[in-house]
């Protein structure tokens, strides 16, 4: 694993770590936060939330084509972890494949310290757009078990 190409990302988030957990495991939560704007679209197309099962999501504006995600889930922990792949295909071409995310649950006296890891970026280019959006995701999954 590169450093150069590997992501870090920490947030507490005021909710128990099932409810951030559910937020990234079921249909309707991912189709709410993956919604960056009221001109978006987001179908999530497979959610197979199993070792060896897979997921497939489009998204975008609405009217525009898709950004494409879809990887296999190589850990499956609830409500502590989740490992996956992460292939992205965008429009633009500026997407990746085959990298690897780590989302890490930890309680905190009822609050969620929430750990992801992207790596195996293509590039440090790569690294630092995943880091433009990754923030963006974390912030809707932060509204979503907030505001139950």
């Amino acid at each position: 694993m590169s450093e150069d190409t590997t992501l870090h990302l920490e947030r507490v988030i005021d909710a128990p770590r099932e409810a951030v957990f559910a937020a990234w495991t079921t249909a309707a939560a991912m189709e709410e936060w993956y919604r960056d704007g009221e001109d978006h679209t987001v179908r999530v197309l497979e959610l197979d939330v199993r070792v060896g099962g897979g997921y497939r999501i489009e998204w975008g504006p609405a009217g525009q084509p898709p950004h494409l995600e879809n990887g296999v889930y190589e850990v499956v922990e609830p409500p502590a972890r989740l490992v996956m792949t992460e292939t992205l295909d965008t429009a633009d071409g500026g997407g990746w494949s085959n990298t690897r995310v780590t989302v890490e649950l930890e309680d905190q006296n009822g609050k969620t310290l929430l750990k992801l890891t992207h790596e195996n970026l293509p590039s440090r280019e790569h690294r630092d757009g995943a880091a433009g959006g990754w923030p963006g995701f974390i912030d809707r999954i932060e509204q979503l078990v907030t505001a139950r």
